[in-house]
Protein backbone atom coordinates (compact mmCIF):
# COMPACT_ATOMS: atom_id res chain seq x y z
CA UNK A 1 0.00 0.00 0.00
CA UNK A 2 2.86 2.37 0.73
CA UNK A 3 4.14 2.47 -2.85
CA UNK A 4 0.72 3.26 -4.34
CA UNK A 5 -0.07 5.93 -1.77
CA UNK A 6 3.25 7.63 -2.49
CA UNK A 7 1.99 8.11 -6.03
CA UNK A 8 -1.11 9.82 -4.63
CA UNK A 9 1.06 12.17 -2.59
CA UNK A 10 3.35 13.02 -5.52
CA UNK A 11 0.46 13.65 -7.86
CA UNK A 12 -1.90 15.36 -5.45
CA UNK A 13 -2.36 18.19 -7.93
CA UNK A 14 -3.81 15.77 -10.47
CA UNK A 15 -6.04 14.04 -7.95
CA UNK A 16 -9.21 15.93 -8.79
CA UNK A 17 -8.83 15.96 -12.58
CA UNK A 18 -10.08 12.66 -13.95
CA UNK A 19 -9.59 9.44 -12.05
CA UNK A 20 -11.27 7.80 -9.09
CA UNK A 21 -9.11 6.88 -6.12
CA UNK A 22 -10.61 3.91 -4.32
CA UNK A 23 -9.67 3.20 -0.71
CA UNK A 24 -10.88 -0.03 0.89
CA UNK A 25 -11.44 -0.18 4.63
CA UNK A 26 -12.01 -3.16 6.85
CA UNK A 27 -14.99 -2.40 9.08
CA UNK A 28 -15.54 -4.41 12.25
CA UNK A 29 -18.70 -3.58 14.17
CA UNK A 30 -20.95 -4.88 16.94
CA UNK A 31 -23.66 -3.68 19.29
CA UNK A 32 -21.47 -3.94 22.38
CA UNK A 33 -18.55 -5.87 23.90
CA UNK A 34 -20.76 -8.89 24.66
CA UNK A 35 -21.00 -9.64 20.92
CA UNK A 36 -18.57 -10.91 18.32
CA UNK A 37 -17.58 -8.47 15.60
CA UNK A 38 -19.21 -8.52 12.18
CA UNK A 39 -16.69 -7.73 9.45
CA UNK A 40 -17.37 -5.93 6.17
CA UNK A 41 -15.12 -4.42 3.53
CA UNK A 42 -16.10 -0.88 2.52
CA UNK A 43 -15.08 1.22 -0.48
CA UNK A 44 -14.35 4.93 -0.33
CA UNK A 45 -14.36 6.29 -3.89
CA UNK A 46 -12.91 9.79 -4.23
CA UNK A 47 -13.32 11.44 -7.63
CA UNK A 48 -13.40 15.02 -8.95
CA UNK A 49 -17.19 15.03 -8.82
CA UNK A 50 -18.11 13.05 -5.73
CA UNK A 51 -17.10 11.08 -2.67
CA UNK A 52 -18.93 7.78 -2.12
CA UNK A 53 -18.76 5.23 0.67
CA UNK A 54 -20.47 1.86 0.34
CA UNK A 55 -20.11 -1.88 0.89
CA UNK A 56 -17.39 -3.36 -1.35
CA UNK A 57 -19.75 -6.23 -2.16
CA UNK A 58 -21.89 -3.79 -4.16
CA UNK A 59 -19.01 -3.22 -6.58
CA UNK A 60 -18.13 -6.93 -6.62
CA UNK A 61 -21.70 -7.86 -7.62
CA UNK A 62 -21.76 -4.99 -10.12
CA UNK A 63 -18.69 -6.37 -11.89
CA UNK A 64 -20.33 -9.80 -12.16
CA UNK A 65 -23.53 -8.28 -13.52
CA UNK A 66 -21.65 -6.30 -16.15
CA UNK A 67 -19.63 -9.35 -17.18
CA UNK A 68 -22.91 -11.21 -17.74
CA UNK A 69 -24.52 -8.14 -19.34
CA UNK A 70 -27.54 -8.44 -17.07
CA UNK A 71 -28.56 -7.73 -13.50
CA UNK A 72 -28.69 -11.23 -12.04
CA UNK A 73 -27.11 -10.69 -8.62
CA UNK A 74 -28.30 -8.13 -6.07
CA UNK A 75 -26.76 -7.12 -2.78
CA UNK A 76 -28.42 -5.28 0.12
CA UNK A 77 -26.31 -3.48 2.68
CA UNK A 78 -26.14 -4.73 6.24
CA UNK A 79 -24.10 -1.75 7.38
CA UNK A 80 -26.53 1.13 6.66
CA UNK A 81 -23.49 3.19 5.60
CA UNK A 82 -24.12 4.03 1.95
CA UNK A 83 -23.08 7.67 1.49
CA UNK A 84 -22.59 10.17 -1.33
CA UNK A 85 -21.34 13.77 -1.07
CA UNK A 86 -19.57 16.45 -3.04
CA UNK A 87 -15.81 16.87 -2.51
CA UNK A 88 -14.93 19.23 0.34
CA UNK A 89 -18.48 19.01 1.73
CA UNK A 90 -20.04 17.76 4.96
CA UNK A 91 -23.48 17.56 3.32
CA UNK A 92 -24.30 13.90 2.68
CA UNK A 93 -26.87 11.87 0.82
CA UNK A 94 -27.42 8.95 3.17
CA UNK A 95 -29.05 6.05 1.30
CA UNK A 96 -31.21 3.73 3.41
CA UNK A 97 -32.40 0.31 2.27
CA UNK A 98 -35.41 -1.04 4.15
CA UNK A 99 -37.92 -2.75 1.83
CA UNK A 100 -38.13 0.51 -0.15
CA UNK A 101 -35.10 2.68 -0.95
CA UNK A 102 -34.67 6.09 0.66
CA UNK A 103 -32.26 9.01 0.76
CA UNK A 104 -31.81 11.20 3.83
CA UNK A 105 -30.00 14.50 3.33
CA UNK A 106 -27.82 15.35 6.32
CA UNK A 107 -25.37 18.07 7.30
CA UNK A 108 -22.60 16.41 9.32
CA UNK A 109 -19.96 19.04 10.02
CA UNK A 110 -17.50 17.80 12.63
CA UNK A 111 -15.24 19.66 15.00
CA UNK A 112 -11.94 17.82 15.31
CA UNK A 113 -9.32 18.16 18.01
CA UNK A 114 -5.92 17.34 16.53
CA UNK A 115 -3.54 15.83 19.09
CA UNK A 116 0.30 15.76 18.86
CA UNK A 117 0.41 11.99 19.42
CA UNK A 118 1.67 10.04 16.37
CA UNK A 119 2.37 6.45 15.32
CA UNK A 120 3.63 4.55 12.28
CA UNK A 121 1.48 2.43 9.97
CA UNK A 122 2.86 0.77 6.82
CA UNK A 123 5.61 3.35 6.62
CA UNK A 124 3.29 6.30 7.13
CA UNK A 125 3.31 8.70 10.03
CA UNK A 126 -0.21 8.96 11.42
CA UNK A 127 -1.47 11.64 13.76
CA UNK A 128 -4.30 11.35 16.26
CA UNK A 129 -7.52 13.37 16.30
CA UNK A 130 -10.79 13.12 18.21
CA UNK A 131 -14.38 14.22 17.67
CA UNK A 132 -17.93 13.65 18.90
CA UNK A 133 -20.43 12.36 16.35
CA UNK A 134 -23.63 10.33 16.28
CA UNK A 135 -23.79 9.99 20.04
CA UNK A 136 -20.32 8.43 20.20
CA UNK A 137 -16.78 9.63 20.91
CA UNK A 138 -14.33 8.91 18.08
CA UNK A 139 -10.57 8.56 17.63
CA UNK A 140 -9.07 8.95 14.16
CA UNK A 141 -5.54 8.45 12.86
CA UNK A 142 -4.78 10.41 9.70
CA UNK A 143 -1.78 11.13 7.49
CA UNK A 144 -1.13 14.56 6.06
CA UNK A 145 1.24 12.88 3.57
CA UNK A 146 -1.93 12.06 1.59
CA UNK A 147 -3.64 15.29 0.57
CA UNK A 148 -7.16 13.87 0.68
CA UNK A 149 -9.30 15.22 3.50
CA UNK A 150 -11.69 12.28 3.50
CA UNK A 151 -12.36 9.13 5.47
CA UNK A 152 -14.86 6.33 6.02
CA UNK A 153 -18.61 6.97 6.22
CA UNK A 154 -19.33 10.65 6.99
CA UNK A 155 -15.95 11.29 8.62
CA UNK A 156 -13.84 13.93 6.90
CA UNK A 157 -12.26 17.35 7.37
CA UNK A 158 -8.87 16.44 8.82
CA UNK A 159 -5.70 17.70 7.04
CA UNK A 160 -5.12 14.34 5.39
CA UNK A 161 -6.59 10.91 4.69
CA UNK A 162 -8.06 8.98 7.64
CA UNK A 163 -6.30 5.60 7.88
CA UNK A 164 -7.91 4.33 11.10
CA UNK A 165 -11.05 5.25 12.98
CA UNK A 166 -12.84 3.82 16.00
CA UNK A 167 -15.32 4.89 18.63
CA UNK A 168 -14.23 4.96 22.25
CA UNK A 169 -15.98 1.64 23.02
CA UNK A 170 -14.49 0.02 19.89
CA UNK A 171 -17.90 -0.99 18.60
CA UNK A 172 -17.07 0.46 15.16
CA UNK A 173 -13.48 -0.02 13.98
CA UNK A 174 -12.21 1.00 10.52
CA UNK A 175 -8.77 0.28 9.08
CA UNK A 176 -7.47 1.20 5.64
CA UNK A 177 -6.22 -2.01 4.00
CA UNK A 178 -5.98 -1.30 0.27
CA UNK A 179 -6.18 1.34 -2.45
CA UNK A 180 -6.29 1.49 -6.20
CA UNK A 181 -6.54 4.15 -8.87
CA UNK A 182 -9.38 3.75 -11.38
CA UNK A 183 -9.04 5.31 -14.83
CA UNK A 184 -12.41 7.08 -14.65
CA UNK A 185 -15.39 7.74 -12.40
CA UNK A 186 -16.87 4.42 -11.31
CA UNK A 187 -20.56 4.20 -12.21
CA UNK A 188 -22.52 3.40 -9.02
CA UNK A 189 -25.94 4.29 -10.45
CA UNK A 190 -27.34 0.78 -9.95
CA UNK A 191 -26.45 0.41 -6.29
CA UNK A 192 -25.90 3.83 -4.68
CA UNK A 193 -28.08 6.44 -6.37
CA UNK A 194 -30.72 3.75 -7.01
CA UNK A 195 -31.13 0.21 -5.71
CA UNK A 196 -31.31 -2.03 -8.78
CA UNK A 197 -34.12 -0.01 -10.32
CA UNK A 198 -35.67 1.31 -7.12
CA UNK A 199 -35.47 5.10 -7.10
CA UNK A 200 -34.35 6.70 -3.84
CA UNK A 201 -37.30 8.33 -2.06
CA UNK A 202 -36.34 11.58 -0.26
CA UNK A 203 -37.20 11.38 3.43
CA UNK A 204 -36.13 12.86 6.76
CA UNK A 205 -34.46 10.68 9.36
CA UNK A 206 -37.44 11.21 11.68
CA UNK A 207 -39.89 9.96 9.05
CA UNK A 208 -37.60 7.08 8.13
CA UNK A 209 -37.51 5.97 11.77
CA UNK A 210 -41.30 6.28 12.00
CA UNK A 211 -41.58 4.12 8.88
CA UNK A 212 -39.42 1.39 10.47
CA UNK A 213 -41.19 1.65 13.82
CA UNK A 214 -44.58 1.24 12.12
CA UNK A 215 -43.38 -1.84 10.24
CA UNK A 216 -42.03 -3.25 13.50
CA UNK A 217 -45.40 -2.83 15.22
CA UNK A 218 -47.24 -4.65 12.42
CA UNK A 219 -44.63 -6.59 10.40
CA UNK A 220 -47.12 -9.00 8.79
CA UNK A 221 -49.17 -6.22 7.19
CA UNK A 222 -47.13 -6.04 3.98
CA UNK A 223 -47.60 -9.77 3.36
CA UNK A 224 -51.22 -10.18 4.46
CA UNK A 225 -52.87 -8.74 1.33
CA UNK A 226 -51.03 -11.22 -0.87
CA UNK A 227 -52.01 -14.13 1.37
CA UNK A 228 -55.66 -13.02 1.22
CA UNK A 229 -55.42 -13.04 -2.58
CA UNK A 230 -54.13 -16.60 -2.64
CA UNK A 231 -50.41 -15.85 -2.87
CA UNK A 232 -47.78 -17.57 -0.77
CA UNK A 233 -44.91 -16.21 1.31
CA UNK A 234 -41.77 -18.04 2.37
CA UNK A 235 -39.91 -17.51 5.64
CA UNK A 236 -36.77 -19.56 6.26
CA UNK A 237 -37.90 -22.19 3.71
CA UNK A 238 -41.35 -22.46 5.32
CA UNK A 239 -44.26 -21.70 3.00
CA UNK A 240 -47.02 -19.57 4.53
CA UNK A 241 -50.49 -19.84 2.98
CA UNK A 242 -52.86 -18.53 5.67
CA UNK A 243 -53.27 -15.38 7.74
CA UNK A 244 -53.09 -17.48 10.91
CA UNK A 245 -49.74 -18.97 9.90
CA UNK A 246 -48.52 -15.52 8.88
CA UNK A 247 -49.45 -14.01 12.24
CA UNK A 248 -47.46 -16.73 14.00
CA UNK A 249 -44.33 -15.27 12.35
CA UNK A 250 -44.79 -11.80 13.87
CA UNK A 251 -42.14 -12.25 16.57
CA UNK A 252 -39.63 -13.67 14.09
CA UNK A 253 -40.21 -10.74 11.72
CA UNK A 254 -39.85 -8.22 14.55
CA UNK A 255 -36.56 -9.78 15.57
CA UNK A 256 -35.31 -9.48 12.01
CA UNK A 257 -36.36 -5.82 11.78
CA UNK A 258 -34.78 -4.95 15.10
CA UNK A 259 -31.52 -6.68 14.21
CA UNK A 260 -31.26 -5.59 10.57
CA UNK A 261 -28.79 -2.79 11.31
CA UNK A 262 -26.35 -1.90 14.05
CA UNK A 263 -26.82 1.86 13.96
CA UNK A 264 -23.56 3.79 13.88
CA UNK A 265 -25.40 7.02 14.75
CA UNK A 266 -27.10 5.79 17.88
CA UNK A 267 -28.63 9.21 18.55
CA UNK A 268 -30.59 8.85 15.29
CA UNK A 269 -31.75 5.21 15.50
CA UNK A 270 -35.37 4.00 15.68
CA UNK A 271 -36.96 3.21 19.03
CA UNK A 272 -38.34 -0.33 19.28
Amino acid sequence: MKKTLIIFALYAGALYQSQTNRFTYELRYRNDSSQEYITNLMNLDVSPRSVKFYDKSFADYDVKNKENNQSISHYSTRTDQVIERKPESFKNNWYRDFFDYFVVKTNDEMKWQVIPETKEYNGYKLQKATTEFGGRSWIAWFSNEINIKEGPYKFRGLPGLIFMLEDLDQNFVYKLINNEKLSSDYDTQDFVETHYGKQAIPITNEKFNKYIEDIYQNPTRMFSEGIKNGQKSTFKNETIESIEALNSKKEMLQKGIKGRYIYIEKDKQPVF
